[in-house]
């Protein structure tokens, strides 16, 4: 007997988790397919920073906003600790034209009703003394925070499974069935599934699902390199990033241009402080195709570009490092919702490095889309039919 759903999510990351907890919590029972083990790729390898200051004025600082807002009940909701905390973030600014920009997006971000503020370096030293005198001013913002990306995405899962979603692990995606104009089905290596709605939730990998359906899904995957330090006591209290990574990650083409060999890499600075003491240091966004090895090359220019700021860190241990495929797409902005290209077919990915972050907004809107066609924000300007000619 033919398996049959009324939804099926191809991705079992954070946001295909998402999205699986939110419909079976509106009474639909998805079926997640996934290629490796739920939350095995990108989400297991990356920060976990909720930062509001990264987003831009508009719908992504609204949905961030909310997002966050979400995240501030979640383990209570899912029964499981997600280990999200907001002790406010820094973005250190060394320059005086990082500050100038800095001070437009600060500006923006306050019409939008943002609590974000320029501060002085002395000031940002006061928060975080073992910052560097090379810092000239920081922007600062109490609402950005951290969860544990491994841990939201199994919560989410294991919510899902209690409420009847179903998970299809190791199985790989070979086609997706249309008939008469639309979705009619999910072909797996384990057998087809019957449904008339399926989610393309799978982030970097989502070009290879659009090929299935002739659709050219305009994502690639922007690797991010980290390494992991020996546990050490409390010493940063805020989450930690810098002016330039900000720039590189809405405008990468300044990394081309650039005779800095760091600044050619993508390197920036990010500093987050796990619960077990563990600080995760990066990062850096470079295109690599589907390469998740470290390079030495990249780590040693972050090393060099992250003690400038924090010069006692050229003293602690790493212990390990690892790298993580963001699904960047063309324009910045992710691809959410339905396309008329394809009826029945939904998009959920290209998040790039907002996964996290918009995880719980996104399991929202698309299960509301599902549900009763419609979401309580517009997002046609996510829409994947922004692509087509």
């Amino acid at each position: 007997m033919a398996t049959k759903r009324d939804a099926v999510i191809i991705g079992g990351g954070i946001i295909g988790c998402s999205i699986a907890y939110y419909l079976a919590k509106k009474g639909i029972r998805p079926i997640v397919v996934e290629r490796r083990g739920v939350g095995e790729g990108t989400s297991s390898a990356c920060d976990g920073f909720i930062f509001m200051q990264t987003k831009k004025p508009g719908l992504p600082l609204t949905l961030a906003m909310e997002s966050a807002g979400i995240y501030q009940t979640l383990s209570k909701e899912l029964g499981s600790e997600v280990y999200y905390q907001r002790p406010g973030g820094l973005i250190l600014i060394e320059t005086e034209e990082q500050l100038a920009v800095m001070e437009e997006v600060v500006a923006n971000q306050k019409k939008c009703g943002m609590e974000v503020e320029i501060i002085s370096g002395d000031d940002a030293r006061k928060m975080e003394p073992y910052l560097s005198k090379n810092i000239a001013a920081a922007a600062y913002s109490a609402l950005d925070g951290h969860a544990d990306p491994i841990a939201t995405t199994l919560a989410f899962a294991k919510k899902a499974k209690e409420l009847g979603a179903e998970f299809w692990t190791h199985t790989q995606v070979t086609g997706i069935t249309v008939k008469n104009g639309a979705v009619r089905g999910v072909q797996t290596s384990r057998g087809e599934i019957e449904t008339e709605c399926a989610v393309v939730a799978a982030g970097a990998w989502s070009p290879f699902i659009g090929e299935m359906v002739g659709l050219d899904v305009p994502i690639r995957p922007r690797r991010g390199q980290t390494m992991v330090t020996e546990p050490l006591p409390p010493i940063f209290h805020k989450e930690l990033l810098c002016a330039r990574y900000i720039a590189i990650k809405h405008h990468p083409e300044l990394a081309k241009g650039s005779d800095d060999p760091g600044l050619k890499l993508g390197v920036g600075l990010s500093i987050e402080q796990t619960e077990h003491g563990n600080l995760l240091i990066g990062n850096n966004r470079e295109f690599a195709g589907y390469d998740v090895s470290t390079s030495f090359e990249v780590l040693r220019e972050v090393c060099n570009y992250v003690t400038r700021f924090v010069p006692f860190l050229k003293d602690v241990n790493i212990i390990r490092t690892f790298s993580g495929l963001r699904p960047f797409c063309e324009d910045g902005s992710p691809v959410i919702g339905a396309t008329k290209a394809l009826p029945g077919l939904i998009f959920a990915t290209g998040h790039e490095g907002d996964g996290i972050a918009l995880a719980p907004i996104t399991g929202e809107l698309v299960s509301d889309l599902i549900k009763e066609g419609k979401t309580k924000h517009d997002i046609s300007s996510f829409s994947y039919d922004r692509f087509i000619k």
